[in-house]
């Protein structure tokens, strides 16, 4: 299993509607994508983030069928805009010592898919995560 970690926290200047908003794209992505077997949306507690969203999809592929899915790039056109710090990672029981870059491989290609994507990432005033050369 792999759970997909997305922590946020809003510019200062996105409205209750806007993060309303964005977080309803992060659960309208857990409920219409069948790659994600469980996810939870919510505020983040005891980090630096205020708001965080968990996907958990079974292998590699359903991670890149969830990166890829219509309501995923929906959610980024939404979202990426009105956050001012970012952080994307992943976590899995699963052993194989190849795991990181097999997972950072699906987020870069991802990116390269949709530079659209890739650009609004970058213009994230702070993000690290998946997928980023830092």
């Amino acid at each position: 299993m792999i759970h997909h970690v997305c922590r946020a926290t809003m510019k200062a200047t996105a409205t209750p509607d806007q993060i309303s908003a964005a977080l309803e794209g992060w659960r309208n992505q857990g409920r219409s994508n069948p790659a994600i077997k469980s996810f939870i949306v919510g505020r983040d507690h005891g980090g630096d983030y205020t708001y965080s969203a968990v996907f958990v999809v079974e292998d590699l592929d359903g991670l890149f069928a969830y990166l890829t899915h219509p309501t995923t790039y929906q959610t980024d056109h939404l979202g990426l805009t009105l956050v001012d710090r970012m952080e994307i990672f992943d976590v899995s029981d699963d052993e194989d010592p190849d795991l990181n870059s097999k997972i950072q491989e699906l987020h870069r290609r991802r990116n390269e898919l949709n530079p659209q994507i890739a650009d609004m990432l970058a213009d994230v005033p702070s993000y690290t995560g998946s997928g980023v050369d830092h």
